[in-house]
């Protein structure tokens, strides 16, 4: 996998820091996208994933947005990172 964090994360508090960083080891921990996409499932049981970030996949790349704090329904205007596979 090849990372790129794209803009500045905001660290608004303790459990999205900590769930940012479990989102960058799962990237770097998988092999490919399956694996990626299993390793997001399994994150998505074990912490709040969705509340904090807005995730998607293309054909050959994953990407993630933060929600806002103030309105957890928007998203900040630029991307958090792109993960390629």
């Amino acid at each position: 996998m090849y990372v790129t964090i794209e803009s500045l994360f905001c660290s608004y508090c303790d459990e999205v820091a900590e769930i940012f960083l479990r989102l960058i080891d799962t990237i770097l921990l998988a092999s490919d996208e399956n694996e990626l996409r299993q390793g997001i499932e399994n994150l998505k049981t074990k912490v709040l994933f969705d509340d904090y970030f807005v995730y998607g996949f293309g054909a050959h790349h994953f990407l993630v947005h933060q929600r806002k704090v103030s309105d957890p329904t928007q998203q900040f205007r630029n991307r958090l990172l792109k993960a390629e596979f």
